[in-house]
């Protein structure tokens, strides 16, 4: 099965995948469900959902979403 296609919350749940958060700046990292991610973004391109995520920890906008297998 191919993930290259998952680009929307919709497309996480369908695939049963997760969305991997991880902050460039600082290296905090953190996992959203498709529900989690469709609570933030609806159902709107991964693109547009990294440019209004912010790290908790550092406050920076530089996140990088990396789509992870499901278990």
């Amino acid at each position: 099965m191919s993930y290259k296609h998952v680009g929307t919350a919709g497309d996480l749940v369908r695939f049963g995948c997760s969305l991997k958060v991880e902050c460039t700046h600082c290296g905090a990292a953190r996992t959203l469900t498709g529900p989690e991610v469709y609570s933030v973004n609806g159902n709107r391109q991964f693109a547009q959902l990294a440019s209004r995520l912010k790290c908790r920890r550092c406050c920076k906008k530089e996140a990088k979403l990396t789509v992870l297998s499901p278990v």
